[in-house]
């Protein structure tokens, strides 16, 4: 089964877990990464390292979803990237989560980093959108 780690800015990755836990139950498989102000970007990067230890520990892969584009989590997961089976997609949200939850199984870790794109952004409107007014 392919892992997933979300690795965000503060406690925003440990709070979607616990929402999604709320509404889907227990993932296995899944582990959060919250870099605090306290943490270097040693500490950070050795988290990050324990978190995929904790997901995949028979070398599926991983899905690491991040906060945001050109942040920290995103920086240190596109370097530990180039040395492990891994996808990061940027901006994580519950959508996102329950799309996982659903489609992990049964499919590869580059496959399911497009789906989890694409589902996404079809998954993101506007009231304008929704009243089809322009």
């Amino acid at each position: 089964m392919i892992g997933v780690v979300i690795a965000t800015h503060g406690e925003f990755g440990n709070i979607l877990l616990s929402t999604l836990r709320m509404i889907l139950g227990e993932m296995e498989g899944t582990a959060s990464c919250s870099l605090l102000p306290e943490d270097s970007l040693d500490a950070f990067r050795n988290k990050m390292e324990a978190a995929f230890q904790s997901v995949d520990p028979g070398g599926a892969g991983t899905l690491v979803l991040v906060d945001m584009l050109g942040g920290t989590p995103f920086n240190v997961a596109l370097q530990l990237a180039q040395q492990r089976k891994m996808q990061v997609v940027t901006g994580v949200n519950l959508p996102m989560l329950i799309k996982i939850a659903s489609h992990r199984e049964g499919t590869d870790l580059e496959g399911l980093a497009r789906e989890v794109q694409k589902a996404t952004r079809e998954s993101i409107v506007t009231s304008l959108d929704l009243f089809g007014k322009k």
